[in-house]
């Protein structure tokens, strides 16, 4: 019976081997989607990816411990951090094309295509970790690390190489190599072969070897690097779980191993659900990073507010004691204008001063530049520049333009500080929700479970299923794989809206039903970002929506062809409904028309075109909805990318919230 080794420490990264298992099973899903943005906190990279399949994943990278798709999702920081603004510029909106493993080391690369090239991400999860973004010739164009080691240099504008050492394959070669220089331990051999103690382990399991053995001959070797390459064939398969060792996680692996045989596990169906959950404490720690880097930013604005306040407490004294020095050479303008006649006379005369030098009761000369011909005097605690080659109203002609030049920085001062006082006042309320429990502001994604939840969608008032597509690659697929000939379809009577299915079941839908699905089509239409109050909206049956156009012509993507009488709705009104609903344990975000939301949600607020920023608005409805979810003893909250999902395109304006107290609110699937 194979024991566990006390040698063998919890896992704290992942192996080759799990980045073989785990490439493969990402890579199915997410080769040929689309980035649609990119997060950091602290070395926690995220992407948001709208895969093939319509589902939005998030692909979570944390050098040098582990990556994964990850179904949790957190507060995102209010200012991304140089690489990752480099990697929005980069690979927003591009394609995934490839996502694998190098050879069978711990390093995954995965290339894009988009607007601007070809580029390829490289994953570091060897040494202290780290991101490297490469063009398709492999320059380096920003890691997130700039390092430079004696065999390689991973900064912008050198070419990237691998390690020098880094595992390509199982290689006999290099575990003999070890043996020569080592003791001839059969641990050394198996760890050469493939990187990792836990592996190493495993495979001396497997082929039955002490790893304290000692290995004698080259084919020692070639038996336990065959086992080691049975045990990647064997991931063809997976079988993930977390293991625990006196009850707590020891480790996360994708198949059933030799070594774990006696040990506790909770089995996964998916290996990076299992990898996700492994480590959730990782995440827990970045959100605290994240945190601190707020509260950091709170302190860089307060010193910086100490400092402006200060810089406009020195200018609003300077412009009263210039404002009055003005009004004293004003009212002593005889006695200035001798003053400065006489230095001129002086100067005329190469001499530095005049004798006797004309005295202005109240003023002191403090400083003469004869080379500069200027003439500096204290007036009224304040010294004044004065020219006596220029006339006396000249002089208080310059004095002026001093007093607005400070006029005008008292006045930009003042701005920024305001900017600033609403930054600070911003964060702090930023500082007050991240200070909650920190379990409660991660909350696990929930993946679409029914085919329409891909789409916008709402179930009417008399329980029709109404869908709509969120761009013109949805309306194209909604349209060809959904809508059936007695179906009802929706447009507005507008370039640039959601096509809308309403799904008959064969049945007659009654009018309150067209009703609203007319008024989802009109919300989610170009009339919206208008900002326009109403909007014509037509439908017709699924058998008239046709993609064929007529000989000569191109459909472009997204559009169709109606063939036969339309029926139209006129004046439909923009007004739609954001609501949160509780269904099996779970909360989701929702959107319709106000009579099929209000009923079923436990708590919503309804929406017009307005002039509030689209993000603000689902900022502020996340808000409301966690307060609820709060109140209702609920765990989790809602994440302001989830409200933004359903939102119209274009600003907002909240017209009304509303709460169904003491239910859940419900709305079957």
């Amino acid at each position: 019976m194979w024991t566990l080794s006390s040698k063998l420490k919890p896992k704290s990264s992942l192996s080759a081997l799990d980045l073989r298992a785990l490439t493969r099973e990402v890579g199915q899903l997410i080769v040929g989607g689309t980035i649609v943005n990119v997060y950091m906190i602290g070395s926690l990279l995220t992407l948001k990816i709208r895969c093939a399949d319509g589902i939005s994943r998030i692909l979570a990278i944390k050098p040098p411990r582990w990556i994964s798709l990850t179904s949790y999702d957190f507060e995102k920081p209010a200012q991304p951090p140089p690489f990752c603004m480099l990697l929005r510029k980069l690979m927003r909106g591009a394609r995934i094309t490839s996502f694998e493993q190098v050879g069978f080391d711990r390093i995954v690369s995965m290339r894009t295509e988009g607007e601007r090239g070809a580029h390829e991400l490289m994953v570091e999860l060897v040494r202290e970790g780290n991101l490297v973004v490469c063009d398709s010739n492999s320059t380096v164009l920003g890691a997130y690390r700039e390092v430079e080691y004696k065999d390689r240099a991973l900064k912008r504008g050198a070419r990237y190489q691998l390690p020098p050492n880094a595992l390509l394959d199982v290689d006999e070669g290099r575990a003999l190599e070890v043996l020569r220089d080592r003791k001839p331990k059969a641990f050394y051999a198996a760890l050469a072969l493939v990187g990792s103690p836990e592996v190493a382990y495993e495979v001396l399991a497997r082929c039955s070897t002490d790893p304290e053995s000692e290995v004698g001959s080259r084919e020692d070797v070639e038996r336990i690097a065959e086992k080691a390459r049975e045990l990647l064939a064997s991931l063809d398969v997976l079988k993930p779980s977390i293991v625990y060792v006196d009850g707590r996680p020891f480790s996360v692996v994708p198949i059933d191993f030799t070594i774990y045989a006696g040990c506790e596990k909770r089995a996964y169906d998916r290996f990076y659900d299992a990898v996700a959950d492994y480590f959730y404490e990782e995440f827990k720690e970045s959100l605290q990073r994240g945190k601190e880097e707020v509260e950091k930013e709170r302190r860089r604005i307060e010193a910086t507010i100490k400092e402006v306040e200060r810089s406009v407490a020195e200018i609003e004294a300077k412009i009263k004691r210039l404002s009055r020095a003005i009004s004293f050479v004003k009212e002593n303008a005889e006695s200035f204008q001798e003053l400065l006649e006489a230095f001129k006379e002086a100067w005329a005369r190469g001499e530095d001063r005049p004798s006797p030098e004309p005295r202005v009761e109240g003023v002191k000369v403090v400083g003469v530049d004869g080379r500069g011909r200027t003439v500096k005097v204290e007036v009224e605690g304040l010294e004044l520049s004065l020219k006596p080659h220029e006339s006396l109203m000249s002089n208080v002609s310059s004095l002026y333009d001093e007093l607005k030049e400070l006029k005008r920085k008292l006045e930009a001062s003042r701005r920024a500080l305001a900017d600033l006082e609403a930054k600070l006042e911003s964060l702090v309320e930023r500082e007050v929700e991240m200070a909650k429990e920190v379990e409660g502001r991660i909350r696990k994604r929930r993946e679409p479970k029914y085919w329409y939840e891909r789409y916008l969608w709402f179930r009417s008032s008399d329980e029709f299923l109404v869908v709509a597509g969120r761009d013109a690659s949805q309306n194209e697929t909604l349209v060809r794989r959904y809508l059936e000939d007695r179906d009802l379809f929706f447009h507005a009577d507008v370039v640039g809206a959601a096509a809308v299915v309403v799904k008959s079941e064969g049945k007659d839908v009654p009018s309150t039903t067209i009703e609203e699905a007319a008024q989802f089509a009109a919300c989610y239409s170009k009339a919206w970002r208008e900002g326009f109050a109403s909007i014509d909206v037509y439908w017709v049956y699924g058998e008239q929506v046709s993609k064929t156009p007529p000989s000569g012509e191109y459909l472009p993507k997204g559009s169709f062809m109606i063939r036969g009488g339309r029926n139209y709705l006129r004046g439909v009104e923009l007004r739609l409904a954001v609501g949160l609903v509780v269904r099996d344990g779970e909360a989701l975000v929702v959107s319709g028309p106000p009579s099929a939301i209000a009923r079923k949600a436990a708590a919503h607020v309804t929406l017009v075109p307005g002039d509030e920023e689209r993000g603000r608005v689902a900022r502020r409805i996340a808000k409301i909805f966690n307060e609820h979810l709060r109140a209702m003893g609920f765990e989790g909250a809602i994440t302001m990318d989830e409200v933004a999902r359903v939102l119209p395109p274009g600003a907002a304006r909240i017209v009304e919230r509303k709460s169904l107290r003491g239910t859940g609110g419900g709305m079957r699937a």
